[in-house]
């Protein structure tokens, strides 16, 4: 028992050496039944395999598809007949430089590659969709036109996204151009106030000369005058370049200038610190009749050597230091400030204040300085006087009749006109509106706002400016014909213009009922009827012709009747409308001129129509009762016309 635990235990049965089993025995190879082949014949079948059974509806299905693919007849190459031939296969261009070229679209793995993606295509303006559509994916499979769309939505994210790239990297440049453009704006406009005012000048001079306002005696005058003004601009030039010799840099602050002077010359001055009152250096002042000039004594620098013994003491010269404009610095004595203790050191001062800024100069000659103040203040209500002189002239010119008349140049034409208004005077150019004085600058303010709503198409207050205005010159025909004449003159030039722009307007759109009445009712309060009547009917006339070209023969007379009755009758009725409701009955006769006309039209075209029919068939008669039942609608709006045609009458 030991020894079998020893050994292990075992699930295998012993066998004793009598207890052999026999060896199976391998029989010989049999077939088995397997069903036939495709293709195999019946005889063919082994005996021992059982035939399989067929029933007879099967039998018959096959017998008629056999007989079907026996029957059919294929063509044999080089046989004439009808079949068309093979289209060639269209060959796809590759794919251009650009967005979709830089990065090709790959189909994705495990799906077949669709047809190729031409982007040129896609960027033509005659791109047909539905023809693109039908030529590339005609023959294609339905993995081939998902991985077709798949790759369109490829291409079109990665064309946004280029997009929005290139959007923010042209950010910088487009503030850059676009600051650079209202830079070029504001630029262009001071270009243009400087060009209007040198066209104002010109014509002025122009207006002033053909005036001839001067007299001989005073033509004679100027001539005795001209030697001693010329004399006196020589000398004036004369002191001027001797100043540029003696200062230096002075020519830089003072330009040749006509008119421009020297008052007075003063030497000697000591500049004092303004906090201290220590004296820092000498200067010389030179005193013109706009401007103050301060020039710096400095010593010359001389070599030792090359001078001669008798001319070795230094000497100066003048540097232009600063310079000042006289309407810019107040000019103060101080010794009459100064106080009692300190009345010694300051004697003989005075102070310049520039600004912030003062500057203190004092002279040892107290005559000097005295001469300096008065010529000073005498130079400085001079030259106030002269600007306010020069500023009621230009403010003159601008309120005369040469500034009024450069504003529009059409008013050089009427020179009596202008030579009127320029003999009466400033005086006469005033009148008065609504209890306030006024001058020929508000009637151009009120021109300016009249242009203004021009161009702005601001039809209704245009033409209430246009009202208001021709009632003014009328009002001032009585007292002032020549400024009521100069406002009709003005006002007729740009009623003209208003009407042209609102006559346009009237043809472009001559359906809509409310737009042409309110055209109408301004041409009518600019006295344009007669063009506004006109304009309206061509218009009119204009559409029935087109919409009657419109109306296609398709062989049926009376249809083609029917239509063309149904588009003159009902436009010509709506005309009728239209007229009566923006025009006054007595202007009817033009309406009824018009409507003839077109009945008249109609009726020719009827008997083109008509000239192949018989008077008595059942087209003619369909074609007359459709005339006479649309010519009712005239009837309503009270026109009636006998000159339709009659349908026992044959023209």
């Amino acid at each position: 028992m030991e020894k079998e635990r020893s050994k292990g235990l075992s699930l295998r049965k012993r066998r004793g050496k009598g207890d052999k089993k026999p060896k199976p025995v391998i029989g010989a190879p049999r077939q088995i039944p397997m069903p036939a082949m495709p293709g195999a014949r019946v005889g063919q079948v082994t005996t021992s395999v059982p035939a399989p059974q067929v029933r007879s509806r099967d039998k018959e299905k096959v017998a008629d598809l056999v007989k079907r693919r026996m029957s059919t007849r294929f063509p044999v190459p080089g046989e004439q007949g009808d079949v068309p031939p093979m289209p060639s296969i269209p060959s796809m261009p590759s794919i251009p430089a650009g967005i979709g070229a830089k990065m090709p679209v790959q189909p994705r793995k495990g799906e077949s590659k669709g047809p190729d993606i031409d982007l040129s295509q896609f960027r033509e303006p005659a791109f047909d969709p539905e023809k693109f559509v039908a030529t590339v994916l005609a023959n294609s499979t339905d993995e081939e036109i998902k991985e077709f769309q798949w790759r369109l939505k490829e291409i079109r994210n990665r064309t946004s996204s280029d997009l929005q790239k290139n959007v923010f990297v042209n950010r910088t440049q487009f503030i850059v151009i676009s600051k650079e453009i209202d830079k070029l704006k504001s630029e262009m406009r001071v270009l243009r106030g400087l060009l209007g005012e040198l066209h104002t000048t010109t014509d002025s001079l122009k207006i002033e000369g053909s005036f001839g306002s001067t007299t001989n005696d005073v033509q004679a005058r100027k001539h005795a005058n001209r030697s001693s003004v010329a004399d006196l601009t020589a000398l004036h030039m004369s002191h001027l370049q001797a100043l540029w010799k003696a200062v230096e840099g002075a020519q830089k602050f003072l330009p040749s200038v006509p008119g421009r002077h020297i008052v007075l010359e003063s030497k000697h001055w000591v500049e004092l610190n303004a906090a201290t009152w220590k004296p820092r250096r000498i200067v010389h002042m030179v005193l013109l009749n706009d401007h103050l000039l301060i020039a710096t004594v400095k010593k010359k620098r001389v070599d030792a050597s090359s001078a001669p013994a008798s001319s070795r003491t230094p000497n100066t010269k003048n540097v232009a230091d600063k310079c000042w404009g006289l309407s810019e610095i107040d000019m103060v004595d101080l010794s009459s400030d100064a106080t009692q203790s300190s009345r010694k050191s300051v004697s003989n001062a005075i102070s310049l204040r520039v600004g912030k800024e003062a500057f203190v100069y004092q002279n040892e000659s107290s005559v000097k300085k005295a001469e300096l103040l008065r010529q000073f203040k005498k130079s400085r209500d001079e030259l106030r006087k002269a600007l306010r002189a020069e500023t009621e002239d230009n403010l003159r010119r601008r309120d005369s009749v040469s500034f009024f008349a450069g504003r529009d140049p059409k008013l050089l034409e009427h020179g009596d006109l202008l030579n009127s208004l320029s003999a009466h005077g400033s005086g006469h150019s005033m009148f008065t509106v609504e209890g306030q004085s006024r001058n020929l600058r508000w009637v151009e303010t009120q021109m300016d706002e009249l242009d203004e709503n021009i161009a702005h198409r601001k039809f209704e207050d245009a033409v209430s400016s246009v009202g208001k205005l021709r009632a003014l010159a009328e009002s001032l025909a009585k007292n002032n014909s020549l400024i009521s004449e100069l406002i009709h003159l003005k006002l007729d030039e740009r009623a003209s213009k208003l009407a042209n722009i609102i006559t346009a307007n009237l043809v472009e759109n001559p359906a809509q009922k409310t737009s042409v009445k309110s055209s109408i009712q301004w041409l009518v309060k600019l006295d344009y009827e007669d063009r506004a009547r006109e304009a309206f009917l061509e218009a009119r006339s204009a559409t029935i012709k087109r919409r009657t070209r419109q109306v296609r023969f398709e062989g049926d007379v009376a249809l083609y009747i029917s239509q063309v009755a149904l588009v003159q009758f009902t436009l010509i009725k709506n005309t009728v409308e239209i007229y009566n409701s923006c025009f006054e009955y007595r202007l009817a006769s033009a309406l009824v001129r018009w409507t003839k006309e077109h009945i008249t039209t109609y009726i020719g075209l009827l008997d083109r129509q008509l000239a192949t029919v018989e008077p008595n068939s059942k087209v003619y008669d369909d074609c007359m009762e459709i005339t006479r039942i649309h010519s009712t609608m005239l009837v309503e709006c009270g026109l009636d016309f006998q000159e339709l045609r009659n349908p026992n009458a044959r023209k």
